[in-house]
């Protein structure tokens, strides 16, 4: 009540000036709002009646510290009455359901009504996943092989946002010099406070070390051509951290590859082939005593004009089912997409290597660049190669990782 006493007070004052100073006021205006039929006319904004009315940021309608409308009212038959004042980020409006308030005319005033920071845009974009904020690759060059040293990453809150930013654009980085020992992963994420990891069928922190009877190829010593980890489930995991601990084994060299770049040549050369790899859903399957995981999704997946995320796994892909579901002439087309992509992916050219050593960290988009591995000699004794595997979530790696500006350094 107070609250809008005072606004009263202030449109009042403003009408008097307005009426003073004439058309000057317009003239000064950033928007020039105006009021049409369809809605409120901020500058090359037109917001409709009722979504002006559930954009408003006074203290009645927005919380300040949830940052989120404290009611979900039915303003569909509401309209804007009048505007008032316009300060740096809010206009003063009124409507015609008898409540006065402002609407924010920035981002600033959109968001807590700047309570928040707001993250650079590029940044905003990497959360998004937008393509025009990330770098597809097709060589190894020396941005996308970059050694981010750990010391420098979280020396302060600056540092461990640019690597952050690093990895979403080129969907691979590599933190070095980190600690190694088998309790060394956890601790490192959270020194990054990249939280909470991901609990899935083999843990949320899984060693990959030789099985001579593994209940996952990974756990082998074989060769394993490029993949997507975990294919099958709906939402696939999308942060991908694989922590070497040892790795003195002969063999064994890690390479990725870029699927994105491979689709936008595929788009690009064989068009007809991007449809049949975005449109045919393929299932997965990947099943043991204790449990059965089941899928079918297509291989490059999009949202909106964005490639989203792309899932490719030989190992666990079901081709009896695939067999079953489809006839033969659509299944010989897609097989022919398919190893056109498997070609681009298969070729070392395109490839980043390197045979890890203890105390590297790679960060990898699980949904964007695909892992591999040469194979490797399980002996001698006193020897071994072990990794340690475990995933975040992209949007809470985005949250604390990118968006948000703590101003606080982790060098302590």
């Amino acid at each position: 009540n107070e609250y809008k006493s005072y606004l009263s007070v202030k449109m009042a004052v403003w009408r008097i000036g307005q009426r003073a100073a004439g058309a000057a006021y317009l003239l000064s205006s950033r928007y020039l709002a105006t009021i049409t039929s369809a809605g409120l006319h901020l500058g090359e904004t037109t917001l409709l009646h009722h979504e002006s009315r559930l954009l408003c940021r006074c203290k009645e309608c927005w919380g300040r510290t949830s940052n989120q409308p404290l009611h979900t009212k039915d303003f569909t038959e509401v309209k804007v009455l009048q505007t008032g004042q316009e300060s740096e980020h809010f206009l003063e409006v009124s409507w015609d359901d008898g409540h006065q308030g402002f609407v924010p005319l920035t981002e600033v005033g959109a968001y807590g009504n700047g309570s928040q920071a707001q993250p650079p845009s590029l940044h905003y974009d990497l959360s998004l996943r937008r393509n025009k904020s990330q770098i597809f690759w097709d060589r190894p060059t020396s941005d996308v092989t970059r050694n981010w040293k750990w010391d420098e990453v979280v020396a302060s809150d600056d540092m461990t946002r640019a690597f952050i930013a690093h990895y979403m654009q080129y969907g691979l980085a590599f933190l070095v010099g980190t600690p190694f020992t088998l309790n060394s992963t956890e601790e490192i994420l959270s020194r990054l406070d990249l939280h909470p990891i991901w609990d899935n069928i083999f843990g949320r922190i899984s060693s990959v070390k030789y099985q001579s009877d593994p209940m996952n190829q990974a756990f082998n010593s074989q060769y394993l051509e490029l993949h997507t980890d975990m294919p099958y489930y709906t939402q696939t995991p999308s942060v991908y951290l694989f922590h070497c601990i040892a790795n003195d084994l002969e063999g064994g060299k890690s390479f990725w590859g870029d699927t994105f770049s491979a689709a936008r040549h595929i788009r690009s050369a064989e068009p007809e082939m991007h449809d049949l790899l975005s449109t045919v859903l393929i299932p997965f399957r990947q099943y043991r005593q204790g449990w059965y995981m089941a899928g079918k999704y297509p291989t490059f997946e999009f949202l909106g004009p964005d490639l989203y995320r792309t899932r490719v796994c030989g190992f666990v892909a079901d081709n009896h089912a695939f067999a079953r579901d489809y006839d033969a002439a659509l299944r010989a087309d897609w097989w022919e997409a398919y190893h056109y992509l498997r070609q681009l992916m298969n070729d070392t050219s395109r490839h980043v290597s390197r045979k890890l050593e203890p105390g590297e960290m790679v960060f990898i988009d699980n949904w964007r660049v695909q892992h591999g591995r040469e194979a490797f000699s399980p002996g001698p004794l006193g020897k071994s190669r072990v990794m340690q595997a475990s995933y975040i979530e992209w949007t809470h790696m985005s949250s604390t990782g990118i968006l948000q500006k703590r101003g606080s350094s982790r060098s302590s």
